[in-house]
């Protein structure tokens, strides 16, 4: 993908992010800045931290040190022993407002038509009037190619037409970033297309995308940048065709190695 980015446009900044479960340190200071409309994707081994910086920035895990800025704010900031202190409740609410997330399994309520599953955050959560969203979450329905489906439930649905209801659920809230925890991983190889055919168009429309993946293919062609993880480091990162040709570091040849 050709890079449009601003470099000046930070919308995204992580600095020296630190995790642990228990005595495992799972991520070991964390450096990353994502740019507005950039195309993020993550790439690594199991158990390499990706999905757990993911959960850090939307705060699904709390850090044990560093920083997360959004939209130029602090989420997370280093206090003066090196701790991690969060800011205010309604100041942490209006800043992971900002992020929308899509996980491997697609948390659809199921008791809800698509369309009750679109409509129930702006509602419950922005407080905004059904008959005024309504038309804006048809339209994504339309979007994801989904819309003469929202009426079913999601049991009624395959698991590639779900996750693409649950892409537009997170749409919903209009975020400013979204987050994607390896979104075809739960998938038939079959259904998996579908689901990137969404990811792409996002991409195209430059919506800010951290994306934690094993689809090489993807990386490659919808990525402005990939950054390759492991034991809790960034050990290299790039634009696609220099990062792919001619990777510099011993354990991302290791691996791609192993997965093209």
């Amino acid at each position: 993908m050709e890079n449009m980015i601003c470099e000046d446009n930070v919308i995204l900044r992580i600095h020296q992010l630190h995790k642990h479960f228990g005595s495992l340190q799972v991520l070991k200071g964390i450096d990353l800045e994502v740019h507005k409309g950039e195309v993020v994707a993550v790439i690594g081994p199991s158990g390499s931290g990706k999905s757990t910086m993911l959960r850090c920035l939307n705060r699904l895990e709390i850090i044990d040190g560093g920083s997360i800025e959004i939209k130029g704010e602090f989420l997370a900031s280093e206090n003066e022993v090196g701790r991690a202190t969060y800011a205010s409740t309604a100041k942490a609410r209006e800043l992971l407002s900002c992020m929308g997330m899509v996980f491997q399994q697609f948390n659809l309520f199921p008791h809800m038509t698509v369309l009750e599953n679109l409509l129930e955050a702006p509602i419950q959560v922005k407080k905004r009037n059904k008959d005024e969203i309504l038309p804006e979450v048809e339209e994504l329905l339309r979007k994801v190619g989904l819309f003469d489906k929202r009426d079913a439930y999601p049991s009624r649905l395959s698991g590639g037409q779900q996750q693409r209801v649950a892409i537009a659920r997170a749409l919903a809230m209009k975020p400013d970033i979204m987050l994607f925890d390896e979104p075809t991983s739960a998938l038939d190889p079959e259904l998996t297309g579908e689901v990137l055919k969404t990811m792409r168009a996002l991409a195209l429309e430059h919506m800010t995308m951290v994306v934690v993946t094993h689809e090489m293919a993807f990386a490659r062609e919808a990525a402005n940048r990939v950054i390759f993880m492991a034991d809790g480091n960034i050990i290299e990162q790039g634009a696609p065709q220099p990062f792919f040709a001619a990777p510099k570091e011993e354990r991302t040849i290791a691996f791609l190695k192993n997965m093209l």
